[in-house]
This record gives C-alpha cells, sequence and structure tokens, in this order.
C-alpha cells in the first residue's frame, strides 16, 4: 500500500475516535519516509487532538521545513502555538497565514482573468 493511502486510512482512523491507532500508524509512516508532508501535517493535528503539545509543534515544523508555504500548516502552528501560551509565536504564525493565504487568492485571481 502507498504512503498517500496509508496516511488516508490513519486519517480516517482518527475521525472514526481511533487516536491511537492513528498516531500509531502514522509514526510509522514518518520512520519510513520522514519527509512526508502529507503524514506530518496528520500527525501533527493527531497529536495536538491528544494534547501532545510539544510533540504536534515538532510534526508540524518538520512539515514546514518540507513545505514552508503551506497554509494549513501555517495556522495548524498558530493553533498549536496558541495552545502552548506562546501568544507571540502564534500571532506571528498566524500573521504568515494571512499572507499565504492572500498570495492563494491572488493567484487565483491572476488565473481565472
Amino acid at each position: 500500500m502507498e504512503i498517500k493511502d496509508r496516511v488516508e486510512e490513519a486519517i480516517l482512523a482518527f475521525a472514526l475516535g481511533e487516536d491511537e491507532k492513528a498516531e500509531s500508524s502514522l509514526l510509522g509512516i514518518v520512520k519510513e519516509a520522514p519527509s512526508s508532508v502529507d503524514a506530518l501535517r496528520a500527525l501533527s493535528e493527531v497529536s495536538l487532538s491528544m494534547g501532545k503539545v510539544e510533540q504536534a509543534e515538532s510534526f508540524c515544523r518538520s512539515a514546514l521545513e518540507e513545505c514552508p508555504d503551506d497554509l494549513s500548516l501555517m495556522v495548524t502552528l498558530s493553533r498549536i502555538l496558541v495552545r502552548k501560551g506562546d501568544k507571540e509565536g502564534a500571532e506571528e504564525a498566524a500573521a504568515k497565514a494571512r499572507i499565504l493565504g492572500w498570495k492563494e487568492e491572488l493567484a487565483e485571481d491572476g488565473t481565472t482573468t
């Protein structure tokens, strides 16, 4: 089974409330493919949901190293930093997310005209 399929399977497990199963599966995927942005993104969300804030931040930052202009990752980082109580860091990440969102909007507007 391909990594993408395994990530989707883990996300389904998470959606069904099987947090530990999702986490275990995603950790295995990240061990095999440490640069899998999809797995890192999902693992950061699962970790945050489980209250493992430091782990969530670590995986989110690893994903951002691979894909620094990813809007959803920047939003996730902001949420993680809010949970940590890092107001300054959360505001910085939120500002970067807004800029990324504007860039996406501008790119979309440019392709439709």
